[in-house]
């Protein structure tokens, strides 16, 4: 890290010396230049200052001709200025009178400003009163807002729990449905059991008439038979009673 700092240093004493070795060679062309300069500028002979001297006084001489120009444009700008000051001079009388009009309107028109002012102050009053009554306003409509949101939202859960209930009773009145449906089926079942049942009591109905027809011809001939066998006994007993 040292060694570039060195080498650096050593290399500005370098540079350093040769610009002082060779600064006297430069100082002495630099001189001989500027007197070179200098004499090419400077009249030396008798005819150069002569001629000097003339093209001295023919510019002494075109810069009093300029002069004079100069002066005589000057009085006529003097003349011309005269003239536009006399313009100016009513111009500005005639804006004075002007700004005597604009004074007057200006001092009605702060009067009317005046009343406007107060207007204004009452306006802002008003304003007040409308700002006060608008944030009262707002606050109530938040206020509404909430309650309308609330509302809503109950309004929002009646229609999700209608629905859930009148889907409730959707399936409730398909059930209903098919148990009415069901209910006929039995009923048209029940009565073709009523009809059976009915036919089938007449037939039992005709059955034990029936059996009780056949259960009094069994007894008639039962009684028929009791009675031919007890003739039978009592003429063998008056048979065996003769006999004896």
């Amino acid at each position: 890290m040292i060694e570039p700092l060195l080498f650096l240093m050593l290399g500005m004493l370098v540079a350093a010396l040769i610009w002082l070795l060779l600064l006297p060679a430069f100082w002495r062309r630099a001189t001989r230049l500027a007197r070179r300069a200098l004499e090419q500028h400077l009249p030396l002979t008798p005819n150069e200052i002569a001629a000097e001297r003339d093209r001295l006084r023919a510019r002494f001489a075109v810069e009093m001709a300029l002069s004079a120009r100069r002066e005589e444009k000057a009085r006529s700008d003097l003349v011309a200025a005269r003239s536009e000051t006399g313009d100016r001079l009513r111009a500005e009388a005639e804006h004075l009178a002007h700004l005597s009009t604009r004074e007057r309107l200006l001092a009605d028109r702060e009067v009317e400003l005046a009343a406007l002012r107060d207007q204004l102050r009452k306006f802002e009053t008003e304003l007040a009163d409308l700002r006060e009554a608008r944030q009262l306003a707002e606050t109530t409509i938040i206020g509404l807002q909430l309650q309308c949101d609330t509302l809503t939202a109950r309004h929002n859960a009646a229609l999700n729990l209608a629905e859930e209930r009148r889907l409730h009773l959707e399936e409730r009145g398909c059930e209903a449905e098919n148990l009415r449906a069901a209910l006929a089926e039995e009923s048209r079942r029940a009565a073709d059991l009523r009809n059976a049942l009915q036919a089938r009591e007449i037939a039992l109905r005709e059955t034990e008439r029936h059996a009780a027809t056949l259960e009094n011809e069994t007894t008639l001939l039962r009684i028929k038979r009791g009675e031919a066998s007890l003739d039978a006994s009592i003429a063998g007993r008056e048979a065996s009673l003769r006999a004896g």
